[in-house]
């Protein structure tokens, strides 16, 4: 079969035109980084349910030079890095505490969330959006969600948005001390946190992750912390950033924005397609594990690192009629793959969708279609990806 090769600096300021140039060609590139590129819908479907390839996160660290310390230890035993049966078990366990029974009884939370925060930039008519409202607004949901006390929830923040540096490619080797150091002042907080919650229990996340794990057996205090830790930074960073597309994507689309608040369109369909057009997870790595696989024409021998784009799979013009459009009702056929898909599939979509919905809700609402500045900048377009800066301007509905 035909590949084509990803070039590494249209990859940064036109990462969606060479997925489309390099998807064209077929459905399997090279890339500068020693790993093919998976581009198609249907293959990055197929390849994300296939037993034959395995998570490894940890696989690509080293590529990019961290081999050790804390994040490094930290993502070596995190679900990121399992499969099989032991990954199932992790699973089990945390389906038992995070359930959507929980998520439902959350969002009278998130919706006076959404509004006490909208109520601190309001009558300004302007606010640099990440700061204003997403930097802090998945954090209060999952802090209430997990059972964190008010007065410790901006520390979390903090540390979740040191910790995201880790999952670009740009700052991982760079900024790695950084990493390390926050992430080492979560797992101890996590760690504290989860005995308090062992010795008075409470209808939280913490006292049912803690209670679980007591029951399930084999697992340790660090496993216990590390899955706190993991929720805390997953929950925060991917949702954070995927409040910033969704401002930037719809300040332009005024139709858009003013049938959500009509109730013309629902804010579900909105989220979904806001999700599809540019989710905050870019790719997801695996690796070829003992075995060939033989897919699409293509032979990917046993150590194969293999980049699945999620964002070539969600603009694949064979799975979506209008991929470069933000299009609810036309694009909604196909399943978009920015929460993942099979053993994998993101264990917190519940929630994300959740703060998205009942954000979105809120915005519109109460403001007026926004317009974003030209002085906005944006993440590399690698590993999670979204705006660092977003101001608006807005006039408050009447």
């Amino acid at each position: 079969m035909a590949r084509s090769q990803l070039e590494f600096e249209p990859m940064l300021t036109d990462p969606l035109g060479e997925l489309k140039r390099a998807r064209q060609t077929g459905w399997l590139a090279d890339t500068a980084f020693d790993t093919v590129a998976a581009l198609t819908h249907e293959r990055v479907r197929e390849l994300l349910s296939d037993g034959r390839l395995r998570a490894n996160f940890v696989d690509f660290m080293q590529a990019f030079g961290v081999t050790s310390g804390p994040f490094y230890d930290w993502m070596a035993q995190s679900p990121l890095n399992r499969d099989g049966a032991d990954h199932l078990r992790w699973r089990g366990l945390m389906s038992k505490a995070f359930t959507p029974r929980s998520v439902e009884r959350l969002r009278p939370f998130l919706q006076q969330s959404a509004h006490d925060l909208i109520d601190g930039f309001a009558a300004r008519g302007e606010c640099e959006f990440m700061a204003a409202f997403a930097d802090a607004y998945p954090s209060l949901g999952l802090c209430e969600l997990i059972g964190v006390p008010a007065e410790d929830r901006d520390r979390f923040r903090g540390w979740a948005n040191t910790i995201g540096l880790g999952f670009s490619p740009v700052s991982m080797g760079t900024r790695i001390t950084e990493i390390d150091e926050a992430l080492s002042q979560l797992l101890a907080y996590a760690s504290a946190l989860a005995s308090k919650r062992r010795q008075d229990p409470r209808d939280d996340l913490v006292t049912r992750i803690a209670k679980a794990a007591d029951e399930e057996g084999g697992w340790s205090d660090a496993n216990v912390s590390g899955a706190i830790a993991g929720l805390v930074f997953a929950g925060h960073e991917t949702t954070k950033n995927q409040l910033g597309w969704m401002m930037a994507l719809l300040a332009p689309r005024r139709d858009v924005w003013d049938a959500v608040a009509k109730g013309e369109l629902t804010v579900e369909d909105v989220v979904e397609e806001v999700l599809r057009i540019r989710g905050a997870a870019t790719t997801v790595g695996r690796t070829v594990a003992d075995e060939p696989v033989d897919v699409g024409g293509e032979h990917l021998v046993p150590g194969t690192r293999v980049m699945l784009s999620l964002w070539s799979a969600n603009h694949d013009e064979a799975a979506f009629p209008h991929p470069d459009e933000l299009s609810p009702k036309a694009n909604a056929e196909n399943p978009h793959m920015s929460f993942g898909h099979g053993p994998h599939y993101c264990l917190g979509a519940a929630l994300a969708r959740a703060e998205l919905q009942e954000g979105l809700r809120d915005l519109t609402a109460r403001l007026e279609c926004p317009s974003v500045g030209a002085d906005a900048t944006w993440k590399p377009p690698m590993g999670i990806n979204g705006p660092e800066l977003l101001p608006i301007t807005f006039a408050r509905r009447p």
